[in-house]
C-alpha cells in the first residue's frame, strides 16, 4: 500500500494550520491501517532543522509513523487556464504518496495550465488543489471534493466560502475560479469561468 504525505505551510518559521493537517493524518491512520496511535505532529516538526525565513512546503510521508520530511522552497505556479476532465472511477479521498491517477488525468489538459475534475457529473478538484468558485457575492466548494484539503476546511470553519452542490452544468453560472490547498488560500490563482475550456 502506498504511503501517505502531508503537505504543511511553513512561511518565515511558522508552521500553518496543524491542527488541521494533525486531524487528516491521524484520520488517515485510522481509515487506512485501523490504528488508533496518534502521530505527535507538533513534536516531530518542531525536532527538526527547518528553516526560519522564506515560504516552504513542509512534505511529510508517512504511515503508521513518519519516514522523512522535507522542506521545499515555494513558489505560486502560474495558472491561466483550466480544462474540465471527468473521471467517474477515480478515487484519492486520502492524500497518498503515489498519485498515479490524478497524474494521468493531469496528462489530458492538452495546452492548459491544470484540469478541473468532475466525477459523476460533480465538479471535484484540480490536480493539486480544492477550487472554490465566486458567484458575485460569495464563494462557494464543491460539496464533493477527491480529497478535502485543509485550507479548505480552514475557511469553511471560518465562514469564507461555503460547501454547495456543484454540477458540471452549473459551473457556468459563476464568474470566478480559484485553487486553494496548504500553500494557497484565497490570494491563491484566480481565473475568470471563461478561462475553462468545457
Amino acid at each position: 500500500m502506498s504511503r501517505l504525505i502531508e503537505s504543511i505551510c511553513l512561511n518565515d518559521g511558522v508552521f500553518y494550520r496543524l491542527p488541521h493537517h494533525l486531524a487528516r493524518m491521524n484520520k488517515s491512520i485510522h481509515e487506512i491501517f485501523h490504528q488508533q496511535n496518534e502521530i505527535q505532529l507538533e513534536d516531530f516538526l518542531y525536532a527538526q532543522s527547518y528553516p526560519t525565513q522564506g515560504l516552504f512546503k513542509c512534505r511529510i510521508i508517512y504511515d503508521i509513523r513518519t519516514h522523512s520530511v522535507e522542506f521545499i522552497p515555494y513558489k505560486t505556479k502560474p495558472v491561466s487556464s483550466l480544462k474540465i476532465i471527468k473521471a467517474d472511477s477515480i478515487e484519492y479521498a486520502h492524500k497518498f504518496e503515489d498519485r498515479s491517477a490524478l497524474h494521468q488525468l493531469y496528462q489530458l489538459r492538452e495546452d492548459c495550465d491544470d484540469v478541473l475534475i468532475v466525477k459523476n457529473g460533480f465538479l471535484a478538484d484540480s490536480y493539486y488543489s480544492n477550487v472554490i468558485l465566486y458567484d458575485g457575492g460569495n464563494w462557494f466548494t464543491p460539496s464533493t471534493p477527491l480529497l478535502a484539503g485543509t485550507m479548505r476546511q480552514y475557511l469553511l470553519e471560518t465562514g469564507k466560502i461555503s460547501e454547495a452542490t456543484i454540477r458540471v452544468e452549473d459551473v457556468r453560472l459563476f464568474q470566478k475560479v480559484k485553487l486553494i490547498n496548504a500553500m494557497l488560500g484565497l490570494d491563491g490563482p484566480e481565473l475568470s469561468i471563461s478561462q475553462i475550456v468545457f
